[in-house]
């Protein structure tokens, strides 16, 4: 398998002071009760409280390092240790356990601190990096492989709990099986085997699990030596479930509490969700106000107020040194009156849905401005005003954009794009509500930046879904119903995309 090479690093912000955070890190080593010790430590993931994992140099040779603490460390170390050891019994392809122990660095209140020592494999690199950076000829090849691994393990009794891209590794082309944590001795029925087959087809882009299902499902047939006894619509319907209800976790609940990805701050008077990867200084309804005032008004309206401005952007490492100006756009959702105001009291702010649906779209791979915060002032519990702010996307919208370009193929690259937006947005059934032209821009290669989320939607109904998607159709032609030629073109775009011509017949677009 010929894959380009990644980029696979360990963290590069801040990461000293996460490794010194470790309570068994002393003077960079981690002291081993064997009187051997881990050094020159590099951190690759962090639970605080939980588990550090770093790559280390151990008696001369390079290795992996799970560190455990906390009440259950001697727990999660045990079934992570158990699970490389049933991968090796079965003829796996994963690392191999060196060393399972105690560090002589006590941490307070917390027992002694558990390591595994993992031998680290040789110029690898993380499926999910690699499947990002890789063209599409490539990416069905890889998943491909994984799907083998997948079956693999399947076939020896073995299940893969917490099933992601980045818990297998590429090297030399062969996949590796790596995360023992997540791998449970069972033997699933059939159906079991072909959800679990689905739940990782989910982790794709939705054309490409359109595109390759049946090539997948009979790569895990053949290493099972099944028939083919399952139709691969049934394996889309269970990929679609499972991916949508990741999704809703993820959009609805997890960003709107601390995570991985987001700060979250709740105050007397307001509450904010911020970008955990962007230091934006002193974020407060009256700092916001501040930088509106300063900034460029790009629409004055009843319900919303949206201006580009500028806000500090400090230093990761330390958060207090700013580092330069932002240019962000600040959409403030305004209160009308009393009887608007007793409405949007108790129901989630338009603007949480903008932060929501932000995260929801970068969730499957599209381009939209990136979300850098969300603020609700809050009165008693009750709230008010709220505020949007995201960073600049500076291309031009869709109607500058074809009013301009030049380029042949970059017109007709842009249509394309617009139509598989589009046809993307009906596999996964959602909806945008506004699809006028300055709601989408287009970049240098004409991919599609999509604006203005207030109204996105999501459906849960395949019924309102495709309704909504009909008017969300009529809507985008609308935009150039008196350029003949470029009307036209757009038509053509959707007849080559849409593969289902459901919507484009509903919507009047003969075929």
């Amino acid at each position: 398998m010929h894959l380009p090479p990644t980029t696979s690093q360990p963290y590069t912000s801040h990461a000293d002071s996460q490794v010194a955070a470790c309570p068994v890190v002393a003077d960079d080593a981690v002291l081993l009760s064997n009187g051997t010790s881990l050094t020159q430590l590099q951190l690759h993931r962090m639970l605080p409280g939980r588990r550090w994992v770093f790559s280390a140099q151990w008696q001369g040779q390079a290795v992996f390092a799970k560190v455990f603490i906390g009440a259950q460390a001697e727990k999660y170390a045990q079934r992570d240790a158990q699970g490389a050891l049933w991968l090796a019994a079965a003829g796996l392809t994963a690392p191999a356990l060196l060393w399972q122990g105690q560090s002589q660095n006590r941490p307070e209140q917390s027992g002694q601190a558990q390591v595994l020592i993992y031998a680290a494999i040789p110029q690898a690199d993380n499926v999910q990096q690699v499947y990002a950076q890789s063209d599409a000829g490539q990416r069905a090849e890889l998943i491909a492989s994984v799907v083998r691994v997948l079956a693999q393990q399947h076939a020896a009794g073995l299940v893969q709990t917490d099933l992601h891209l980045k818990n297998f590794m590429l090297a030399h082309g062969q996949v590796w099986s790596i995360d023992g944590d997540g791998i449970r001795k069972k033997t699933l029925s059939r159906r079991a085997a072909y959800q679990q087959l689905s739940a990782l087809i989910g982790k794709l882009a939705v054309l490409e699990q359109q595109a390759w299902v049946g090539s997948l499902l009979a790569a895990y047939q053949q290493v099972r030596h099944w028939p083919a006894d399952i139709d691969s619509g049934q394996i889309l319907a269970w990929a679609a479930r499972d991916k949508a209800a990741a999704v809703r976790e993820y959009v609805e609940r997890k960003i709107f509490r601390n995570c991985s990805d987001v700060v979250w701050q709740q105050k007397s008077d307001f509450v904010l969700a911020r970008n955990a990867h962007v230091a934006l200084a002193d974020l407060s309804p009256e700092s916001l106000e501040t930088a509106m005032q300063a900034g460029k008004l790009l629409k004055d309206g009843n319900t919303s107020t949206v201006v580009r401005s500028r806000l500090m952007q400090l230093d990761m490492k330390t958060q207090l040194d700013v580092v330069t100006q932002l240019d962000v756009v600040i959409k403030r959702y305004n209160i009308k009156h009393l009887l608007h105001a007793l409405g949007r009291s108790w129901r989630p702010s338009r603007a949480a849905h903008s932060w929501s649906n932000a995260h929801r779209l970068q969730y499957y791979g599209f381009l939209t401005p990136q979300p850098l915060a969300m603020l609700e002032k809050r009165f008693f519990g009750l709230r008010g005003e709220a505020y949007f702010v995201s960073a600049v996307s500076a291309w031009p919208d869709a109607l500058t954009f074809f009013q301009t370009v030049q380029d042949h193929a970059l017109r007709t690259e842009a249509l394309r794009q617009l139509a598989l937006t589009c046809y993307q947005f009906y596999l996964l059934q959602i909806s945008h509500g506004d699809l006028k032209a300055s709601n989408l821009q287009l970049d240098a290669q004409g991919r599609v930046i999509v604006m203005d989320l207030d109204s996105l939607q999501q459906h849960r109904c395949a019924r309102r879904a495709l309704r909504a998607h009909v008017k969300d159709i009529r809507r985008l032609l609308q935009n150039w119903k008196d350029d003949t030629s470029l009307y036209n073109a757009l038509l053509q775009s959707f007849q080559a995309v849409y593969v289902d011509r459901t919507p484009l017949t509903l919507a009047g677009i003969s075929i």
